[in-house]
């Protein structure tokens, strides 16, 4: 059998006993080329015949998912909604307190070790939710 059809078997596989549950993502295509000892052409060759058959599907710059897509996705918090909870606790029990300036984007980017682009992301949520709000110039306040 090819390769891209046993590294399909083997993900159908992990699909019928339950190790890969619809809505959940794939393993990216490098650790599957990693696990399979093949190139990553052969996982998106593997990965083609799933789509074909209807037993995954992809969305471009994300990722491939099992199931339908009427499937809810199954996946891990992203980093900056781990951040955003974070701050969403400390808010919560008190730690940063109500009206207090929220630290800089390069503190808070220091501290978690991601991109400010992540702290960014990360207070836009917290400003979505009503946590903090933004003063041009003069910071972002936590809100009562």
């Amino acid at each position: 059998m090819p390769l891209p059809q046993q590294i399909a078997a083997c993900l159908r596989a992990d699909i019928h006993n339950g190790t890969l549950l619809p809505g959940q993502p794939l393993p990216s295509e490098l650790r599957l080329a990693q696990q399979h000892g093949v190139c990553r052409h052969t996982v998106r060759c593997a990965i083609a015949l799933l789509r074909e058959q209807g037993t995954i599907y992809t969305i471009r710059a994300e990722g491939s998912y099992v199931g339908p897509r009427t499937a809810p996705k199954l996946r891990p918090p992203l980093k900056y909604e781990e951040i955003a909870d974070d701050l969403r606790r400390q808010i919560h029990d008190g730690r940063l307190p109500t009206g207090r300036r929220l630290p800089n984007e390069t503190t808070l980017a220091t501290r978690y070790a991601v991109a400010r682009d992540t702290i960014r992301a990360a207070i836009n949520l917290l400003r979505d939710s009503r946590h903090v709000h933004t003063l041009p110039r003069r910071g972002t306040f936590i809100t009562h």
